[in-house]
């Protein structure tokens, strides 16, 4: 089996994973609630436009960030939102200890 089909049977073992089944039926739910979607399209349009002005050499005023740190909190108080944040750390969690397990193998062959 060669390397590239071993990381397609890893990658399909993840995928039937309860996190990674949790993450996606997390996703669906906030995709499917227009509060949800309409926080997350105003904080990344109104985050874009932070990062433009400071590509520029600009600082973001008060009143800037004033309004990401409200977006930010009301995106941490949306159940959909919320959850799905908790169901991707999760799945976080899953991935670091693969990479982890890859990382110490290529260590000890590395001995």
């Amino acid at each position: 089996m060669s390397i590239k089909e071993k990381a397609q049977s890893l990658a399909e073992e993840i995928a039937e994973t309860p996190e990674f089944e949790e993450l996606k039926k997390a996703e669906n739910a906030m995709n499917d609630d227009e509060e949800a979607q309409e926080l997350l399209d105003n904080y990344q349009s109104t985050q874009k436009r932070l990062q433009m002005a400071q590509s520029n050499g600009q600082q973001p005023s008060a009143k800037q960030q004033k309004n990401i740190q409200n977006l930010q909190a009301k995106m941490q108080n949306n159940p959909k939102i919320k959850n799905y944040m908790e169901k991707q750390k999760q799945f976080n969690e899953v991935m670091q200890n693969v990479n982890q397990i890859i990382s110490q193998q290529l260590q000890e062959t590395d001995n």
